[in-house]
Parts: structure tokens; C-alpha cells; sequence
């Protein structure tokens, strides 16, 4: 087993002949503790440091041989498509108020599914959409970290 205890940040000096995969969904990616396997069967024990979120793109492990790369996985997230200002706050307090978790992407807010949200967007009269994305929360869009590769 690989144990991992830091995100690789290093510059890619090496060119491992082999790319491994760990497909994450959101809630995944925010356990800094936990044993994963690898799109290749690899086991890795992750022992981060207590408040590591991992992102998409993030390297794991590398040496000459393999890399090993955080890969997020598509989820089933609310999109609203705010049309006003005031829709856009209205949208965004009510995502705080309940203490989940948000993202945003060009003019949209993603929020990972819940009914109990979903149904106070529709009684509040928001336009929004169902989809199959990655989600990545704000703080982590806004974030300086690399993706080495």
C-alpha cells in the first residue's frame, strides 16, 4: 500500500511511463483520511493533513514509474441560472443558510443534489437545471494551487 501523507507540488522532473487513476466524487475528495483504490487496482492509505481537500488534477504520488492523480467524477448537481442580481443573493443565502456547499461556473451556481434544496428553489421560482458534472466548491476555484504534470 501507498501511503500518502502530502499532495505531490514538485514539478514534474520525471516522466513516469504510467498514469494511474483515483476517481473521487465531491464528498470523497474532502476526507483527508481513508483507503482508496486505483483505477489499477493500486491501494493507497491517504493521511493528510487534517483539512486537505483534494481537487481535480491533484498528484498523489509519482516516481518513475506511475503517477497517481486525483480524477473527479461527474455528480448529479443542482444548476441555477440566476436572471437578477437580487435572484443571484436570494440563491446564495439560502445555499449559506443551510451550510452547503457551492460552486460557481461562468454566470451559473452548482450545488451538489439535494431534494430538500431543490424543492425551495422551485418555491422560490428559480430557473434551474439537473446535470452530471464535477464539483468543485468556490473556495477551491479560487485557490492558488498547480496541477503539476
Amino acid at each position: 500500500m501507498i501511503v500518502v501523507e502530502k499532495i505531490v507540488t514538485a514539478p514534474c522532473d520525471l516522466l513516469p511511463s504510467e498514469r494511474d487513476l483515483v476517481p473521487l466524487d465531491w464528498e470523497a475528495r474532502q476526507k483527508c483520511r481513508q483507503r482508496l483504490k486505483t483505477v489499477a487496482g493500486r491501494e493507497i492509505g491517504l493521511a493528510l493533513p487534517t483539512g486537505t481537500i483534494l481537487s481535480p488534477g491533484d498528484v498523489l504520488y509519482r516516481d518513475k514509474e506511475v503517477e497517481i492523480i486525483i480524477e473527479g467524477i461527474g455528480e448529479k448537481v443542482i444548476v441555477i441560472h440566476p436572471q437578477t442580481c437580487r435572484e443571484f443573493g436570494l440563491a446564495c443565502h439560502q445555499i449559506g443558510n443551510l451550510h452547503r456547499p457551492i460552486g460557481f461556473e461562468d454566470n451559473a451556481i452548482l450545488i451538489p443534489y439535494e431534494p430538500v434544496l431543490e424543492k425551495q428553489f422551485e418555491r422560490l421560482g428559480f430557473k434551474y437545471t439537473l446535470e452530471q458534472r464535477i464539483f468543485t466548491h468556490a473556495s477551491r476555484q479560487t485557490l492558488p494551487h498547480s496541477h503539476v504534470r
